[in-house]
């Protein structure tokens, strides 16, 4: 007859939060990707035209804002729409997936608090379909760059890898907000308003060459404004960004993913029971 030994469990063998987090999540990677393709479904399953607005909606967007500050900025930025487009897509990419990352944690709390999966996956999920979404606006920025015969060179080759700093960056900052909302309700007003602000204040419908002086010097301090430059210079500019821009964003979405990454996970236990 064979002794059963009782089970134990030694809660100081845990893996370090910050990695035990990582861990977790990468078993549940499929997980991930079907809650990517469950909010995708969901975001466009009573519309009738689907998943075509993730075309449609940059093209309106920027027929609308061609037209209202096409004339403006016509002899400064020749294409005006494919400048416009270029910063509207890095922008939007970066503040609407944060915004929904901060009410992401209250939607999924009935599943938190019924079984265990990592707290992360749900932003984590939330950042991969705003990527989707970002991946696919490239192709009416494509469109328009053709339309308006505006010249196309190697230094889009470097796209995938502005892509992937922008990301890391959101993924950072995704983190840090949703554990801000949960704990401060408030958090997601305030953001709403920074972000709006933050849209007229950073150059994305007009050249940082309109910026008052006392304006321009504060730009540096402006994270979107950097990697919104970064994404934009191989498309309009159509030059590959300086090594210090590259640097710069590199380090910048870098930093942001670990302090979101380790403010997040340290928080992670509690997440549940905030909620």
């Amino acid at each position: 007859m064979v002794k059963q030994l009782p089970l134990t469990y030694d809660s100081a063998q845990r893996p370090p939060l910050f990695v035990d987090e990582l861990v977790q999540l990468l078993r549940y990677r499929d997980l991930v990707y079907l809650m990517i393709g469950n909010i995708l479904k969901n975001r466009y399953k009573r519309s009738m035209l689907g998943i075509f607005w993730m075309l449609l909606n940059p093209l309106l967007q920027t027929i609308v804002l061609a037209v209202a500050f096409g004339a403006m900025f016509k002899s400064a930025l020749p294409h005006y729409p494919v400048y416009l487009l270029s910063g509207l897509l890095a922008w939007s990419f970066m503040t609407q997936t944060t915004q929904y990352a901060m009410g992401v944690m209250a939607t999924g709390s009935g599943l938190l608090k019924r079984i265990y999966i990592p707290r992360a996956t749900y932003v984590v999920a939330v950042v991969g379909n705003g990527l989707v979404n970002f991946l696919v606006s490239i192709l009416p920025l494509a469109l328009i760059v053709w339309f308006l015969d505006h010249p196309v060179s190697a230094s889009w080759l470097l796209l995938p890898v502005c892509i992937l700093i922008l990301a890391v960056f959101t993924l950072g900052l995704a983190l840090l907000l949703s554990t801000a909302s949960v704990f401060f309700n408030d958090s997601i007003d305030i953001y709403q308003i920074l972000v709006q602000a933050g849209f007229f204040l950073t150059p994305i419908m007009y050249p940082p060459s309109v910026l008052p002086e006392a304006l321009k010097g504060w730009m540096i301090l402006n994270p979107f404004f950097l990697l919104i430059q970064l994404f934009r210079t191989p498309i309009y500019n159509n030059t590959i960004p300086d090594v210090s821009l590259i640097c710069g964003g590199a380090t910048l979405a870098a930093v942001t993913l670990l302090v979101g990454w380790t403010v997040f996970t340290r928080q992670a236990d509690h997440l549940a029971y905030r909620l």
